[in-house]
């Protein structure tokens, strides 16, 4: 099992894929920070959060499903929220995880948390952001849209 910096490695090389945003899938990808290309298409920050193998835990199908749909349900149903998949650029891991529009930072990284989590991710105009959820300090990076 990966230690510590080796998931967050993997963190900071992750794709996110977006289903049915603006009825189209998309896909964020990181790059060098500072560096964006493509259209932030949302007001504010938004965060993806999932419940899925929790640090350097690899669970089941059904035990992942089961702990992703207790955090989805978390977010009530006034909550502006997208399906997604963040995980490995080449395919080869993914996770099914929620986009999430209208949370702080600091709730979001509760949310995550509570749900055992290393880290979040934040996607905003500026950065593509991984927040640590044990108060250890975020990385930024920039990124591009693909879809």
């Amino acid at each position: 099992m990966p230690d510590r910096e080796e998931r967050f490695a993997g963190y900071r090389r992750a794709r996110l894929r977006i289903h049915d945003l603006a009825g189209r899938t998309i896909e964020v990808h990181p790059r060098e920070p500072g560096v964006t290309a493509g259209t932030f298409p949302f007001p504010a920050p938004v965060h993806v959060l999932t419940a899925h193998d929790p640090g350097p835990a690899r669970l089941t199908t059904e035990e992942n499903a089961r702990r992703q749909d207790a955090l989805v349900d978390e977010l009530g149903p006034t909550t502006r929220r997208w399906e997604a998949e963040a995980g490995a650029a080449d395919g080869s891991h993914t996770e099914r995880s929620v986009l999430v529009e209208g949370l702080t930072d600091d709730e979001a990284v509760a949310l995550g948390a509570r749900h055992g989590q290393d880290a979040i991710f934040r996607w905003s105009a500026e950065a593509w952001s991984i927040l640590p959820c044990d108060g250890g300090p975020p990385s930024h990076a920039g990124w591009w849209l693909s879809g």
